[in-house]
């Protein structure tokens, strides 16, 4: 069996006046996808170019068929209905290629995930060594680590770390 794989989709809007009022929307647009299922993470970021605000938004899924889900919800629909009195001209698509380095992660950004991985692995590798390891400090080093990383791998990436992404997610929108 395949496993799925996350999704992200990224687009840009433009305002037709108000970017300000625009920013709002999109972070809104977030909120609302961040309460179904399989969501993992949002991104509203902004651009200024000739006087004009132009807002990137990227929405990410664990699996296709929950961004599948978003995109055919109503609340999407209501968003995008009101996006579309604020923005002028079509939503743009984008790849992270069209981001450029202004799309790049902050400087901190490898720091940053870095101790949110630590914050997600400390908890059940000190739980996995508290309650394995008198069982398996008999056997071989490498086989003793497989064990562990069969273990904490998957803890981690389902259990720990999700939580703590939207946690982090929550507390960085502006409110």
């Amino acid at each position: 069996m395949t496993a799925a794989l996350p999704v992200t989709v990224l687009v840009s809007r433009t305002a037709r006046t108000d970017g300000a009022a625009l920013l709002r929307w999109a972070h809104g647009l977030c909120q609302d996808a961040a309460r179904f299922p399989g969501h993992l993470a949002s991104h509203v970021g902004t651009a200024e170019t000739g006087g004009s605000v132009t807002v990137h938004i990227g929405v990410s899924f664990a699996c296709s068929a929950d961004l599948a889900r978003w995109e055919r919800s109503d609340a999407r629909a209501r968003r995008l209905a009101e996006g579309d009195r604020l923005t002028r001209g079509e939503p743009v698509a984008l790849s992270l290629a069209d981001l450029g380095p202004a799309g790049a992660p902050p400087a901190g950004g490898r720091l940053r995930s870095a101790i949110l991985i630590w914050v997600a692995l400390f908890p059940p590798a000190a739980a996995v060594n508290a309650l394995l390891i008198p069982y398996l400090d008999a056997w071989p080093g490498l086989a003793r680590t497989l064990v562990l990383t069969l273990v904490l791998v998957p803890v981690v990436v389902f259990g720990t770390l999700p939580p703590l992404q939207r946690a982090l997610a929550r507390r960085s929108r502006p409110r």
